[in-house]
């Protein structure tokens, strides 16, 4: 690589971190927003728009989870990337801090769809049904905006997200997708990820992949 090359590059990079910044409680609405359209057959996706909010406006005060939101020049946050130390701890956090309207919006989303009620339970479930042999660490949820695609962003918040896991003392970290989803399956393996398993949830394929972070030091 030139040293005009390794310039760019650099240039990249910066322009890049002024879009990047840590997820806040007031982005709750727009990454639930991201979320239920880009992720829409996910099992989280399954609870509906006002579980999502609620979730994510848990996150970012929870010890067990982080994320990083992509903002643009205006203030739209257009992507943005979930992270947990341990799925489950980071549920009961949540449930702890907004635990009633996340039931509420459970509830009122079942009185039209009644199968959200056991979607819920086998969300909560899913922590210790994924495999022991697997780390808790967990890329939650990752997803970018149309106008964002095909421009790195996805790559970027990965980055971040993997930065902080390590800065965490953690070192391996998996991430569950949909196996027919397959740009999330591209960027997880350019990523670094390796298929662990392929097993089945809510009747739909699924790959969880792993990351060691040491190998990549």
């Amino acid at each position: 690589m030139t040293t005009d090359e390794r310039l760019e590059n650099l240039e990249r990079e910066l322009a890049r971190a002024k879009h990047l910044r840590a997820i806040r409680k007031s982005d709750a609405a727009a990454v639930a927003r991201l979320h239920h359209v880009g992720i829409y057959t996910g099992f989280l996706s399954s609870l509906g728009p006002g579980f999502l909010v609620q979730l994510y406006a848990a996150i970012s005060s929870c010890p067990a989870g982080f994320g990083y939101a992509w903002e643009e020049p205006a203030g739209q946050v257009v992507a943005f990337v979930a992270c947990a130390e341990s799925v489950g701890r980071l549920y009961r956090e949540a449930l702890l801090r907004r635990g009633v309207p996340m039931g509420l919006s459970v509830l009122a989303r079942a009185i039209v769809r009644p199968s959200v009620v056991w979607r819920a339970i086998e969300t909560l479930r899913y922590p210790g049904e994924v495999g022991k042999e697997l780390p808790p660490a967990e890329i939650l949820s990752i997803a970018v905006g149309e106008a964002a695609r095909r421009k790195g962003v996805g790559q970027a918040l990965m980055r971040a997200a993997l930065k902080e896991f390590k800065r965490r003392d953690i070192c391996h970290v998996k991430v569950a997708v949909g196996a027919d989803n397959e740009p999330a399956n591209r960027l997880y393996q350019r990523c670094g990820f390796h298929l662990a398993l392929t097993r089945e949830h809510h009747g739909l394929p699924l790959k969880i992949y792993v990351i060691d972070l040491a190998e990549t030091a």
